[in-house]
């Protein structure tokens, strides 16, 4: 294959291009700031404490720092309910410091974002001919624009809390430096530091890290065997730090990965890929453009590799590169299972580069239609840019009731954490909804979920039921019935009627309260509160005789109608 590569830079050109480099970082900051604010204005503006699975990992990483280790119940079981590693431990640092955590961790967050989309840039600069082109800037410029279409990426990436920021970060950082090397003149670095950084510290952020890294840096040397060098001691450096931490995971939990991983992934693989597959399908009908584009990358990367073999030019393998580590992403979480979440949680680390091809293709065009005056083609690729940041923002903004539960979720979690803490004998609880109220309640928490109670995830391999949590256990619940079951999970409070979905046969929780057993040992509860609020619970009926609390109205079964035995 034609070893094709851009000329060495003159010191000047260096300059240059260094001078470029900071005006892209400078727009990649812009953007974030904008769209920080939109994505977070449109969606209702949700508030500044992160979602509940966010709140779970703060948990991990507030006793962490507290000397009590990585456990979910302070003297409890080690156990690894937050999937990413190297996440945790940062989020650890806030503790550390004391004060409120949340700034510091949205600043980092926001700062990560700016890196991955300045990343992002680099890498469309660099598909398009080159940085130093007059393509490859308009390309940087027009991806920027085409990331205010995209207010997904931000409220995932900025304002949830969870690792997307610096798992997207390190995959675009990872990419970025693979498509230099790739397209770089001779003579090639030995090695690459920032190259090492990504591919060392994926694996660390999730266990599929190795996948992306390994992956792509095989896929850069086959494109360029002269990069074997830095490329293979990349994968060299995944593989180690995928190696280490699993054998440092079976010494401090028994388990090669984290328990998260257990009570998600189903054992059954053809229902895994089921449910990934539904989880794409809804991807490419529900986020906007994406039945254009996601066949438009397949374009891109067949173009480029035949471009490749018959004429070679810059940003050829810089393409193939980037086309590799967008349907990676993408298909990795069909054979995971997909996720539950608003807005393709798991799909946002692509985001950056998503709409390359719809800016490579708008250059082309710019191009045909040099003959045409400048103020029309100016008119008709503005009017193209509204239609593509309109079409994405209603989209977006239909979400906003999904993703301001999420949200919801966690402060309503804290809320009844600090107000149960007032109860005595404090109650453990059997919980659904694991991450706000960790943050507060001082009690045991049992994650009937099964994320952060590693008994409960291994129950049952084989999940069925709501997709991610499907790991609840009715015989290992009654090996450690909690004292209460509340519902603070639920935005209102039943009082006059109160009904339940529940039935025998149902996978999840619910089905306990179809069960004699269940009736007989738990009293339904209304749980009062202050301004009028309520919150329905279970009460184990020992529980119940020691706590003695006006605040608990026993409701009775009588009182409660459980629709599914209808």
């Amino acid at each position: 294959m034609t070893d094709f590569s851009a000329p060495e830079q003159p010191r000047v050109g260096r300059m240059a291009a260094e001078q470029r480099g900071r005006f892209s970082l400078l727009i990649a900051a812009g953007v974030v700031a904008v769209m920080a604010f939109l994505s977070w204005f449109l969606a209702g503006a949700p508030g500044t404490n992160g979602i509940d699975d966010a709140a779970i990992t703060r948990a991990y990483a507030e006793n962490i720092a507290n000397g009590h280790g990585f456990v979910y119940n302070i003297g409890g079981e080690r156990v690894e309910g937050a999937t990413s590693l190297l996440w945790t431990l940062i989020l650890a640092v806030p503790y550390l410091l004391g004060g409120n955590p949340e700034i510091p961790i949205l600043s980092v967050a926001a700062l990560l974002t700016v890196a991955a989309i300045w990343c992002g840039l680099r890498i469309a600069g660099r598909t398009a001919g080159g940085a130093s082109s007059l393509d490859g800037r308009r390309a940087e410029l027009l991806s920027a624009l085409a990331l205010c279409g995209l207010p997904s990426f931000f409220i995932w990436s900025v304002w949830s809390m969870m690792e997307i920021a610096l798992w997207t970060a390190l995959i675009l950082l990872l990419l970025d430096r693979l498509s230099w090397l790739a397209e770089a003149s001779a003579p090639l670095p030995r090695r690459d530091l920032p190259l090492l950084l990504a591919a060392t510290a994926l694996p660390l952020t999730r266990p599929e890290g190795i996948a992306v890294a390994a992956g792509l840096g095989l896929l850069a040397i086959a494109l360029r065997p002269a990069v074997w060098r830095p490329a293979g001691l990349a994968v060299l450096a995944a593989a180690a730090a995928f190696a280490l931490l699993a054998l440092g995971r079976l010494a401090y939990f028994g388990f090669p990965f984290p328990n998260t991983y257990y009570a998600k992934v189903s054992a059954d693989r053809l229902q895994n890929m089921y449910d990934g597959a539904k989880y794409f399908i809804s991807f490419l009908t529900g986020q906007p453009f994406a039945e254009v584009l996601v066949p438009a990358w397949l374009l891109l990367a067949v173009v480029s590799l035949w471009g490749m073999l018959r004429r070679p030019a810059p940003g050829q393998r810089t393409a193939v590169l980037a086309a590799a580590a967008v349907f990676g992403i993408l298909f990795s979480y069909v054979m995971l299972g997909g996720d539950h979440f608003a807005l393709w949680r798991f799909y946002q680390p692509v985001m950056p580069v998503f709409a390359l091809p719809l800016v490579l293709g708008g250059l082309a065009l710019w191009r045909v239609l040099q003959p045409v005056p400048g103020p029309v083609a100016a008119g008709l690729g503005l009017a193209a840019l509204l239609v593509w940041i309109s079409v994405n923002a209603v989209s977006y903004r239909q979400e906003r009731f999904r993703v301001v539960r999420e949200f919801a979720l966690s402060a309503r979690g804290e809320a009844f954490g600090t107000y149960m803490n007032s109860f005595s004998p404090r109650p453990s609880l059997g919980v659904t909804a694991a991450g706000g109220i960790a943050l507060t309640y001082e009690g045991e928490l049992r994650d009937l979920m099964g994320l952060n109670w590693v008994e409960m995830a291994h129950a049952n391999p084989i999940k069925t039921g709501f997709r991610n949590h499907a790991s609840f256990d009715a015989d290992t619940f009654w090996k450690h019935p909690p004292d209460l079951l509340p519902q603070f999970h639920k935005s209102g409070c039943q009082r006059a009627t109160w009904t339940e979905a529940a039935q025998g046969a149902a996978s999840g929780v619910k089905q306990l309260f179809a069960q004699p057993q269940f009736q007989a040992r738990y009293t339904p509860v209304l749980l009062e509160m202050r301004g009028g609020r309520c919150t329905n619970a279970f009460a184990a009926n020992h529980w119940l005789a020691q706590a003695a609390d006006s605040r608990i109205i026993a409701a009775g079964w009588e009182k409660v109608i459980l629709s599914g035995n209808r």
